[in-house]
């Protein structure tokens, strides 16, 4: 197998489709080779609200556990439609508080044995368990829409990828098109990160999470 690559799914911003993009990239990108999806998400956890995999966060092992060194990372990996596999984050408070969030590093190297292509689903905010995947990854996949909050956020996680030594592979946008926002290529040239793709407003994307499939195999 080829060498693996990390990928952290990252913006500062709540809400604008990091989860989305993160199963969406994943799906794709089992296509060339075995990929996984580690939602570090801690607090508020819903990649399993998205997908329809045998895991029920409040009750099955999560990496909650693998974060409390009660389980191994392999032991919480669920197989997700659309051809990858899954790490979910639990989603209990008590669970919560017990986390180890340094352990991130570990479990990428574990999971870097078995696996091409290894996705971080990053939480919104700023905070070290913000910092600690985009330190750990070889590169950072900004997700951004194009309202000004948003790109304001987006700013500041590019800031602290940098901050932290890591490298920005460039930025998503998300509900493309909508209001007066300039054109994707504009903002990202205002960010100055490569504009890699942007995705227009489409009911088509909450009838997939509705279904428990991605996006990209659910209605491609």
């Amino acid at each position: 197998m080829a060498r693996s690559h990390t990928f952290s799914v990252a913006g500062a911003k709540g809400g604008v489709g990091k989860t989305t993009t993160s199963l969406n990239l994943a799906a794709v990108l089992a296509e060339v080779g075995p990929t996984v999806v580690v939602e570090f998400d801690l607090a508020m956890a819903n990649s399993a609200d998205f997908l329809s995999i045998d895991c029920t966060p409040d009750v099955d092992p999560t990496l909650h556990d693998v974060l409390a060194d009660t389980e191994t990372v392999r032991s919480v990996t669920y197989p997700a439609p659309g051809g990858f596999d899954v790490v979910p984050s639990g989603t209990t408070l008590d669970g919560y508080a017990e986390t180890k969030p340094h352990r991130i590093a570990p479990v990428v190297k574990a999971l870097s044995t078995d696996y091409r292509y290894v996705l971080i689903d990053v939480g919104a905010g700023l905070s070290r368990e913000t910092l600690l995947p985009m330190a750990v990854a070889d590169e950072t996949i900004i997700v951004s829409t194009p309202r000004v909050a948003s790109v304001r956020d987006a700013k500041k996680t590019i800031g602290l990828v940098e901050r932290v030594g890591g490298s920005v592979a460039g930025v998503v946008f998300v509900k493309s098109g909508t209001g007066s926002a300039p054109e994707p290529d504009r903002i990202a040239s205002f960010l100055e990160a490569d504009l890699l793709g942007h995705v227009p407003e489409d009911a088509a994307v909450p009838a997939s999470q509705d279904a428990g499939q991605p996006v990209v195999t659910h209605a491609p």
